[in-house]
């Protein structure tokens, strides 16, 4: 009888240490990859995150702005807060692999990750 208490109880642990799950999903992609795209009018976006500070950077025609601030996450979109305009960012985005999705106000651009 102990040896099949002692079975059953072997196995239930190796079933529920086999039982895990990743949580983390898409926000875990976004947040710690760095992603970049080139458009074809020759402007040039990177999107970074650094432990509470996300930067959204766009440069065009030797012009550069930043959007960088702190920011919440979760599995399909993120908000930059920038305080100091008194504004917020709001941004929806979709990881394929190695390109990310990013869409604002219903306009969508690829961005590649740097590896």
């Amino acid at each position: 009888m102990k040896k099949i208490v002692a079975v059953l109880l072997i196995s239930l642990c190796f079933v529920f240490s086999a039982c895990t799950t990743d949580t983390s999903g898409y926000m875990n992609e976004l947040t710690s990859s760095k992603w970049e795209a080139k458009l074809e009018g020759g402007a040039e976006l990177s999107l970074e995150f650094d432990e509470d500070t996300a930067v959204l950077k766009i440069n065009n025609s030797g012009k550069s702005t930043e959007i960088k601030g702190d920011y919440i996450a979760d599995q399909s979109s993120f908000v930059i807060f920038m305080p100091e305009v008194s504004q917020n960012y709001s941004f929806d985005y979709t990881p394929k692999g190695n390109k990310l999705d990013l869409t604002h106000n219903n306009n969508t651009i690829t961005l590649n990750k740097v590896e």
